[in-house]
This record gives C-alpha cells, sequence and structure tokens, in this order.
C-alpha cells in the first residue's frame, strides 16, 4: 500500500470511530473529502467546509490546551444560554469558546466533547480545526463583546442579563424555568428547562432581570454595532404572567433607544389568552414575535407538545400566528418546527401552511437532549435533515421569504440559502457547465449528500 493510500485509510478510519457520536453517511463523506491526496495543499470550498461544519455539530469537538488562550479576555466565551446550549449544566473551571468562524462565512457554536475526532489547536498563533493530526483549515473565535466587561445601572455585570450568539444576536433568557414541567406535562423533546428556576429570580418573583436592565444592555449591545437584533425568552410561567413582562420590556426599550419599534426585536412566548394582547406587544415596540408550535401533525400535537395543548387548542395556536402576521407583517412572525418529530410529509405542510400565511415556518432538526422524555432517541440521518431543508428553501423562495431572517445567523438553513444563492449566480455566469456534479449544489439546490 503506497503512503497516500495509507493516509487516506488512517483518515478515514479515524473519521469513520465516531459513527457512535454521529452519522454514518456523513461521516463517510467527511472521511472522503478529508483523505483526498493532495489536501494538505487544497483549499476547502464551501459546500466542504459546510460538511465539516455538519460533522462538527454531530461529534462536538475537543480543545488542545492552547485553544483556550485568549478565551474570556480577547474571544468571547460561552456563557450556557440554558434554552439552546446543550454544554449549559456542564460544570467549568475556565471559560470556553462560545463558537468558531470558519472558511466562507460559516460560523458553528461549540459543543465540547472529549471523544470528538476533531481538535481546535493553534500553530505559531493561528487557530486551526484538526482532524486527528490532520490539519484542515484556519479558524477563529469572535472577539468578546465590550458590554461582557460593563455592569448595568444597577450593578449587575451586563454579560450576566444578555448574552452575544449568532453572530448578531443579544439573547435575554427571562429564566430557565416552565410550569409544564411542574405540571408534568413537558414537550417530550424538552430537557433544557428545569422543573426549578434555575437563574436568580430578582424580578417580581419569576424573572432574572428587570425590563430596565435589559434595555440597558440593549442599548450597550446594539450601540456597540455587534448586535442588529434582540430577543427575549423563557419558559411558560403560571397564570401565563410572562406577557406583562414581555410588555414591560418592551415599553422599557421604547423609552431607553427613543423609538417606536426595538429594531431587529423577537418576543417568543406562548400565544397570550386573548387575541388583543398580540397587538399590545406590537404597541409595546416589538417587530415581531415567535409563538413556537414545534408539530404540525394535528395527532402527534396533543402527545408531542402536552403542556401547550392544555394550554389550548392546536387552532386557537395557529390562529394566534395568523394574527401576529397581520399585526406584525409578513416575515415578522415565526414559529419552530422540530425537523425529525413528525413525518417530512406533515412537517414540511407545516411550513407550506404557514409560508402561505406570511409566516415562517422554522425548521430546528430534532436533538435528543439529556433528560428528556425522548433522550436516547435518534435524529433522522444528516441526509434526510438535508433534504428537508432544501425543500424548506423551496417554499420560503416560492412565498417570498428571504432565509437570512431573525435568529438565523450562523444556522445550518441560512447556510444552504446563501450556498444556493452563490451557485446559481455562478451557474448565470457559465450557463454552459455541468453543474450536476458541483458540491454546493447537492447540497442546497438538490438536498443531498455526494456519493460516497
Amino acid at each position: 500500500m503506497g503512503l497516500v493510500s495509507l493516509l487516506q485509510k488512517n483518515i478515514e478510519s479515524k473519521v469513520k470511530a465516531a459513527i457512535g457520536t454521529g452519522d454514518s453517511r456523513l461521516m463517510s463523506v467527511v472521511g472522503k473529502i478529508a483523505s483526498h491526496p493532495g489536501i494538505a495543499e487544497r483549499v476547502y470550498g464551501e459546500g466542504e467546509v459546510f460538511l465539516f461544519k455538519s460533522a462538527l455539530f454531530m461529534t462536538g469537538v475537543r480543545l488542545d490546551e492552547s485553544a483556550f488562550d485568549g478565551v474570556g479576555t480577547r474571544f468571547k466565551e460561552d456563557l450556557g444560554q440554558r434554552h439552546y446550549d446543550p454544554d449549559a449544566r456542564r460544570s467549568r473551571t475556565r471559560p470556553v469558546p462560545h463558537g468558531i468562524l470558519m472558511p466562507h462565512g460559516l460560523f458553528l457554536p461549540l459543543t465540547i466533547e472529549d471523544r470528538s475526532p476533531f481538535l481546535l489547536k493553534r500553530d505559531a498563533g493561528q487557530l486551526y480545526l484538526y482532524l486527528d493530526e490532520l490539519r484542515l483549515f484556519p479558524v477563529d473565535y469572535e472577539p468578546r463583546p465590550g458590554w461582557y466587561s460593563r455592569d448595568t445601572s444597577t450593578g449587575i455585570p451586563m454579560r450576566h442579563v444578555g448574552v452575544h450568539r449568532l453572530r448578531r444576536q443579544v439573547l435575554f433568557e427571562f429564566n430557565a424555568y416552565c410550569k409544564f414541567f411542574s405540571d408534568k406535562t413537558p414537550c417530550l423533546f424538552c430537557g433544557i428547562i428545569s422543573d426549578r428556576p434555575l437563574l436568580p429570580r430578582r424580578y417580581k418573583d419569576h424573572f432574572s432581570a428587570s425590563p430596565l436592565e435589559i434595555a440597558e444592555v440593549v442599548e450597550a449591545a446594539y450601540g456597540e454595532g455587534l448586535a442588529t437584533e434582540m430577543q427575549v425568552t423563557g419558559g411558560v410561567l403560571p397564570g401565563q404572567v410572562e406577557l406583562d413582562y414581555f410588555l414591560e420590556v418592551g415599553r422599557a426599550m421604547q423609552e431607553r433607544l427613543g423609538t417606536k419599534t426595538i429594531r431587529g426585536s423577537q418576543a417568543v412566548l406562548a400565544p397570550p389568552p386573548k387575541i388583543e394582547d398580540i397587538d399590545a406587544l406590537k404597541e409595546a415596540g416589538w417587530e415581531g414575535v415567535a409563538f413556537n408550535a414545534e408539530i404540525f401533525d394535528a395527532k402527534l400535537w396533543p402527545g408531542m407538545v402536552p403542556g401547550k395543548a392544555g394550554l389550548m387548542t392546536q387552532e386557537k395556536w395557529l390562529a394566534s400566528l395568523e394574527h401576529a402576521a397581520r399585526v406584525f407583517g409578513k416575515g415578522n412572525a415565526a414559529s419552530v418546527l422540530v425537523a425529525g418529530l413528525e413525518p417530512m410529509k406533515s412537517h414540511l405542510a407545516g411550513v407550506e401552511w404557514m409560508a402561505e400565511r406570511g409566516i415562517f415556518g422554522v425548521p430546528i432538526p430534532f436533538s435528543p437532549a439529556a433528560s428528556s422524555a425522548l433522550e436516547g432517541f435518534q435524529t433522522p440521518t444528516a441526509a434526510w435533515h438535508l433534504s428537508a431543508t432544501a425543500k424548506v428553501l423551496d417554499i420560503w423562495e416560492r412565498h417570498g421569504l428571504d432565509a437570512d431572517r431573525h435568529s438565523s445567523a450562523g444556522l445550518h438553513y441560512a447556510d444552504l440559502a446563501r450556498m444556493r444563492a452563490h451557485v446559481q449566480h455562478d451557474r448565470r455566469e457559465q450557463p454552459d457547465r455541468d453543474w450536476g456534479n458541483d458540491l454546493r449544489w447537492q447540497l442546497s439546490v438538490e438536498g443531498k449528500l455526494p456519493e460516497t
């Protein structure tokens, strides 16, 4: 066996060793790409980097000692937002990086996993992504926001009030608690929100930050230029008292920023009890809302999200989304539809139903959460998710909805939409070329993994 063939076999075996924590076909594709002869001299294309990002999402990454340099000082550390971060409850003895900036404008929030075949390591000061001993390409961390070192007027560190995520967003988690856990009716896939508040209840018995503190952090984050959008989220509280909190937060931002509508703002909550309360959220300055139905199939909905089904019927939930779209305008109402919890046909039917009404049905992949009722269940394959996402992009394009939407920066569907735009531009420039073998075309337009 020649040296190149031996190298290929070694790299492929290293990647396939991670199949237990990932997806066999995806890992096989990544192994083929990484073991390509002469790869050290190659520059990875947009499609190849997207596949590496997908593999990292499945397997996580290890950190060399050098990868900790500057984290928490020059570079942004992970602050463990509990609604979105699988590492949130892991004990940490020192700051760990939040995410990496990859070639071609790709971004990935990190999950640290000691068994991963991928490694972050510095070489002569430059941070690189490695596949075992093979150096793949340079990456970087995001700069640490200036407001992470500032306090609110009440003396609370701003980073404990709002965190920077998804490249351009400041996120406020009003508390990691949901009454559905206490009622024993949590969404089956949810393991992030506990049955007891995990954050200090510093405002009105339930909330971790006051409306004034949120407004101050929004002002600081927007003023710094690192954030152009903000989101407030949390669980459903007894009596849905979070509604009044959202109204207070909106009014505090209106006053602090001196504007009627807070640019890039999104309130994430269950639909209010009264339909006119949606209009009140608009009057309080919110630019958009997300009422996350999670599931579209009418038969599966009460079983998968029993607490939400007990709060109101699915018909009323969807009617609230329709009203929100009329109040806030096309593209400013949204609902997560968890991809992989229902058949693709009904998942896409939900995306289509919402898109027809100017609502984003957002395809967030199902990831089996620790301590949830579905812990240990397997999400569909990478090929399934890729196919579904490409079809979602087709639907959005037909209905004039831009995939570069609120809370989309760094997410897979925004990556594929941008890749699709790039390859379609190149296709117009070179109409005689056979585009069927272009990896970007296969991934973003056909929604297919390449053959291995």
